[in-house]
């Protein structure tokens, strides 16, 4: 439901919206510095997944929704936790093997990603615009990647790439399979089924390990509780402003990372990587200015 658009929740919207995109966007960044300190991707993703638990079950009882799950939602709901385990790890996990201004915008391949697959679904053409500002993004990764290829880590670059991929599953299925169930809801069933496949990979692997140092405690605590806080921000500015300008304001995720980088860390921000990012920025921008445009919701487009 969105909410009546007043003056006053148009402002409180956008204030949600901007800040859940810089939360998310720090807590890229912030990965560096827990990962030089010992702990690892899984540790991580473990951890934010199990503490979203209680925090949206506080949530669904605030906003009085049932927890309680129609029989034929499940499966959707079990693949929506796999997906969002990845989420909860790649997109930060990346950090650790290569750069955090990297790492920010192959997640972004989630939006024309979208628009791709819901085009392959509904077996219909995405139009000549949205064609050019899919090539456009997916070239901009080329750009990228493509003059230090040789000398990226892979590990790092698949991470990032996949949890984009994993994001752009996540936001289909639960369009496509689960419209009608409360955000909060979802989001705390997702938060379940990752920790148990997060809590086993992680011990499986032998990859639970905490800071060693304060510095690392800090980046750790600030990426769980970021992008804890940051999820419900999302909803209430989509109630509030509506998806298509909560989705631009999202935009802002991947510069917050980039300037954090930057300042923290004094990430060399290359030609390349700028037109690359430039590219992937504007692909998004040409794709949410032709759904504006003809009135369509960006995650149906």
């Amino acid at each position: 439901m969105i909410d009546a658009p007043t003056q006053k929740n148009r402002v409180y919207g956008t204030i949600c919206g901007i800040s859940c995109s810089v939360g998310l966007g720090l807590a890229v960044a912030l990965g560096r510095i827990a990962f030089e300190d010992g702990t690892t991707p899984l540790t991580v993703g473990l951890s934010r997944s199990a503490l979203s638990i209680p925090l949206f079950a506080l949530l669904c009882l605030i906003a009085g929704q049932s927890l309680k799950l129609p029989r034929a939602v499940w499966p959707h709901m079990i693949f929506l936790g796999v997906l969002f385990s990845h989420m909860a790890t790649g997109n930060v996990g990346a950090t650790k093997y290569i750069q955090v201004s990297l790492a920010a915008l192959l997640f972004f391949i989630y939006p024309p990603m979208v628009a791709l697959l819901n085009a392959m679904i509904d077996r219909n053409s995405p139009g000549l615009v949205k064609m050019t500002a899919m090539l456009i993004s997916f070239l901009g990764i080329a750009v990228m990647l493509g003059v230090e290829f040789q000398t990226l880590d892979y590990t790092g670059v698949l991470m990032g790439l996949t949890a984009g991929l994993a994001c752009a599953g996540n936001i289909i299925l639960v369009i496509r399979k689960v419209p009608d169930l409360h955000p909060f809801v979802i989001v705390f069933y997702q938060s379940i089924i990752a920790t148990v496949i997060l809590g086993i990979l992680t011990f499986q692997f032998d990859e639970f390990r905490l800071p060693d140092f304060a510095s690392g405690w800090w980046g750790f605590g600030l990426i769980i509780a970021l992008q804890s806080f940051s999820i419900p921000l999302y909803y209430f500015s989509i109630q509030r402003i509506g998806t298509e300008p909560a989705a631009m304001l999202n935009n802002l995720q991947p510069v917050a990372s980039i300037f954090c980088a930057i300042i923290l860390f004094q990430e060399p921000f290359t030609p390349d990587r700028i037109l690359g990012g430039t590219m992937v920025l504007g692909g998004i921008l040409l794709m949410q200015w032709n759904d504006r445009r003809y009135n369509v919701a960006p995650d149906r487009a």
